[in-house]
Formats: C-alpha cells, sequence, structure tokens
C-alpha cells in the first residue's frame, strides 16, 4: 500500500468517525430535547461546545443529561 492510499484510508476512517460522532449527537440532542423538563439553554451550549470540538478535533465533552433515566 503506497504512502498515499494510507493517507486516504486515515483521513476516510476520520470522516467516518466524525459522522458517528455527529450523529450520536444529533440523536442525543432530538431525545433530551423532547423533554419539556430540560434546559434548553444548556443544551444548546453544549451542542455549541461540541461543534467546536468535532470542527477543531479534540475530546468530546461530556454530555448534560445523559442518563435516560435522569428524566
Amino acid at each position: 500500500m503506497s504512502e498515499e492510499e494510507i493517507e486516504i484510508n486515515a483521513a476516510y476512517a476520520e470522516l467516518q468517525n466524525l459522522r458517528a460522532e455527529l450523529a450520536a449527537l444529533h440523536n442525543w440532542a432530538d431525545r433530551v430535547l423532547d423533554n419539556e423538563n430540560t434546559d434548553r439553554q444548556y443544551i444548546a451550549e453544549h451542542l455549541s461546545t461540541a461543534c467546536g470540538v468535532l470542527a477543531f478535533g479534540g475530546p468530546m465533552p461530556r454530555r448534560p443529561y445523559d442518563d435516560i433515566d435522569e428524566f
């Protein structure tokens, strides 16, 4: 495998991971925003932070309201 193919495969894997993180973030937001008792400002701040992390590459912050039983 050439160096170029290795780089392409690494970029593809990174894109797949990014897509998975974004899908998980979307699913989480859909779930928590369905509850009328969630703090929408808190959720919006988390979404903004998470989008910045996804854009610049870093560890995803812990999600508020991540436990389904918390509702």
